[in-house]
């Protein structure tokens, strides 16, 4: 029915874009010790916030810049990169909390600013990423998909960071060629 003519404006469905990642660094550049290394491990890493939240300080390799995702949807582990920055920010945020190697990553901060290893929902995760930058976590994931893309990334290297199977599904759902780009060319 949605490929007749009449409906074919119905069909249309556009998702929320991505950042300019400049733009989102400066964001989480404002931020403090905790928030700026959560959000800047969701960014380079490309996570869905469910394995934002299942993150162990076990799970990263500083030492080797990456760190070891439960990838939920896949059932499976893949390893990530991370950058300097991103461990940096890591080490300040396991020494200003002393968090333990079983500790979550991502575990609860009361309003006294008192760190506990208890996992967080989705929706709270949401919402404090949200709080913190203005926008959902998803859109980071999103801006650093587009980042590396337009860095001249080729889809393998963008599906292994980001931890999708399928590189048509990159290229559907997130690579979109906007009106800039065109433009370049014409």
């Amino acid at each position: 029915m949605y490929n007749n003519e009449e409906y074919l404006r119905k069909k249309n469905m556009v998702g929320k874009s991505a950042e300019d990642k400049d733009e989102v660094m400066n964001l989480i550049n404002k931020l403090d010790t905790r928030a700026k290394a959560i959000s800047i491990v969701n960014l380079i890493t490309a996570n869905r916030p469910s394995e934002m939240l299942l993150l162990k300080i076990s799970d990263f390799d500083l030492d080797n810049k990456s760190v070891t995702v439960m990838m939920k949807k896949q059932k499976e582990m893949k390893i990530k990169r991370l950058t300097l920055e991103a461990v940096h920010l890591v080490k300040a945020s396991i020494r200003e909390y002393d968090l333990k190697e079983n500790d979550l990553f991502v575990g609860k901060v009361d309003k006294w600013d008192n760190y506990s290893s208890v996992a967080i929902s989705d929706s709270a995760y949401r919402k404090t990423i949200h709080k913190w930058l203005g926008f959902a976590p998803y859109t980071l994931r999103k801006t650093q998909i587009t980042a590396m893309h337009e860095a001249g990334a080729d889809i393998a290297t963008i599906a292994k960071q980001s931890g999708h199977k399928s590189l048509e599904t990159i290229t559907k759902h997130y690579l979109e060629v906007n009106d800039t780009t065109v433009d370049k060319y014409l």
